[in-house]
């Protein structure tokens, strides 16, 4: 079965120039969180910016519950102002960094950000003005059964996947591909249905239903959710969940 990976690193929250937000590390109310953003996400074109320029800062602004204070962190640079910066993709170029701390009641962390530019003007990088929502989605999500299930006399398998859901969750739907054939096939999303079962905590239980692949498939997906009618993504700090058939992982040793 493939569980979440479970990090003790502190949690960061990164925010990359190509507009994708990502989770990693030990994501919970209470700890220190590292901010990385890229600040060309918020600095328009030819706007004379200095990377790390602490007159002309980018600001990281975030609140954990409704009507709650916000927090305004002042975004840096740790190698100080570079006279200049060598190319890189999206996720490895430069970012600012910050860190804060998530208060213990937190019932998420929403985040948006601000740049003083030339002239005084303030930019923003808003999600359009809805900003940015972070759930502690391993408090919400438990993946229970990951497998690709061998129907004897039948030419297909089947991709099980059953996971335990907060209630607050709306709605689940698993982004899958099939990677140990060639070619690989674009994902293809399923959303799974309620099964009328919950867990030991209450969390109901939603799963797949009749998702056809080949019976020696290996499947990996990650995990789309709906809360308060946004979508979060949990792709397993970025290495997928994977399912395949439970009598081979036994074989095999896992």
């Amino acid at each position: 079965m493939s569980h979440h990976v479970e990090h003790d690193t502190s949690p960061e929250l990164i925010f990359t120039r190509d507009f994708r937000e990502y989770i990693r590390g030990r994501f919970r109310p209470g700890l220190t969180a590292t901010i990385r953003y890229d600040p060309y996400r918020v600095v328009p074109p030819g706007d004379g910016y200095r990377f790390g320029n602490p007159e002309r800062p980018v600001v990281a602004h975030l609140q954990c519950k409704e009507s709650g204070p916000v927090i305004d962190v002042t975004l840096g640079s740790p190698a100080g102002i570079p006279d200049c910066i060598p190319s890189a993709d999206y996720e490895r170029a430069p970012k600012l960094r910050g860190e804060v701390v998530i208060p213990g009641d937190a019932a998420w962390v929403s985040v948006w950000f601000t740049y003083h530019g030339a002239g005084g003007r303030v930019f923003y990088d808003s999600n359009f003005g809805k900003n940015f929502r972070l759930r502690f989605y391993r408090d919400e999500i438990e993946v229970l059964q990951t497998d690709v299930i061998d129907d004897p006399g039948q030419p297909l398998g089947r991709f099980v996947c059953r996971v335990a859901a907060n209630r607050c969750v709306q709605r689940v739907i698993a982004r899958y591909r099939v990677v140990n054939q060639q070619p690989v096939a674009p994902d293809t999303s399923v959303d799974l249905q309620h099964t009328g079962e919950s867990d030991e905590h209450g969390h109901p239980i939603w799963e797949t239903h009749d998702v056809l692949v080949p019976k020696d498939a290996v499947v990996a997906y990650d995990l789309v959710y709906f809360a308060d009618d946004r979508a979060f993504k949990d792709d397993n700090q970025g290495n997928y969940f994977l399912a395949c058939d439970p009598r081979k992982r036994e074989q095999a040793g896992h």
